[in-house]
């Protein structure tokens, strides 16, 4: 019931032309959408279910951007805007390069000719399984917060050792899309006009926690990675768990990154710090109408 309320609220907003008069307020503003996983048609739902985004609400989710907005890649969203627009501009970043988005997500950008960067942990790559996917499927589809909070302070965000930690989920079986791609798909992936790479540090722990050394080697090694493989690589770090600190963006500075990107905080906001840019999360659960509403800037 309170889904059903929710969402003829939002259906309600839209039908009063909110949506309309929002985005004429931003139309000289920048929106960076993050997005996870794409799941390919006819395939089921699985693991975290607010990742997983179905193929054909990504597709429209698309074809809605088109109307109101310039999508336009990272690197322009990172740029100062015009000073003359007629619409918000608006970038489409993938994390963690699981398979569905490389596979499933990609060749809906590429039908359009849309550009979007995707955030590689280089060191989970081969068809591994994320830890949060793997709890998930054990607790129906969500993970539950207690679990999560000691995922990532007491054992730093390292899916190994969390795996080795929790008590069920461990076998968890889990579809090739909700799975990290290969080198080979993340090799096809780049090769599309308008895909760029990034990093999304080597092994996707919790930056916070973990000590000088490590912290250190995840935010060198997968820019040294990417730059060594591919021609289109952005020095743009995205953070694990969107977890940062001062201490974070000094080292990501130090690493030689450019810009590093949050996973909230909606709108990007003049002035900004280059480490701390805000983005928006597309849930996979928002309805056509709460989409609307948040890419226009009616809801947060």
């Amino acid at each position: 019931m309170r889904r059903h309320l929710k969402r003829l609220a939002e259906l309600t907003l839209v039908w009063s032309g909110a949506p309309r008069l929002a985005l004429a307020g931003h139309r000289s503003r920048t929106l960076i959408l993050a997005y996870h996983d794409i799941v390919p048609f006819g395939e089921s739902p699985a693991g975290d279910a607010s990742l997983h985004l179905p193929q054909a609400h990504f597709a429209a989710q698309l074809d809605a951007l088109a109307s109101t907005h310039d999508v336009v890649s990272l690197a322009d969203a990172l740029a100062p805007a015009p000073s003359r627009t007629r619409r918000p501009r608006v970038a489409i970043t993938f994390d963690d390069a699981y398979r569905g988005a490389l596979t499933a997500g990609v060749p809906e950008l590429a039908r359009r000719g849309m550009p979007a960067t995707i955030f590689v942990p280089p060191g989970l790559l081969g068809g591994r399984r994320f830890w949060w996917d793997v709890v998930s499927s054990s607790h129906g589809g969500a993970l539950d917060p207690s679990l999560r909070h000691r995922a990532l302070d007491a054992w730093r965000g390292d899916g190994d050792v969390i795996l080795q930690s929790v008590e069920v989920g461990r076998d968890a079986l889990l579809p090739g899309y909700a799975c990290s791609a290969t080198e080979s798909e993340l090799t096809g992936a780049a090769a599309v006009p308008g895909i760029t790479l990034a990093s999304h540090t080597w092994s996707h722990p919790n930056l916070t926690a973990v000590e000088a050394q490590r912290l250190d080697a995840e935010l060198h090694r997968p820019l040294a990675w990417l730059r060594e493989r591919y021609e289109r690589v952005l020095p743009v770090l995205t953070y694990p768990y969107g977890l940062q600190s001062a201490a974070v963006q000094r080292a990501a500075a130090a690493a030689g990154y450019e810009a590093a990107l949050c996973i909230d905080g909606g709108w990007v906001v003049e002035p900004r710090s280059p480490y701390a840019i805000p983005r928006l999360d597309v849930p996979a659960a928002v309805s056509p109408a709460g989409f609307q509403l948040r890419v226009s800037g009616v809801l947060s």
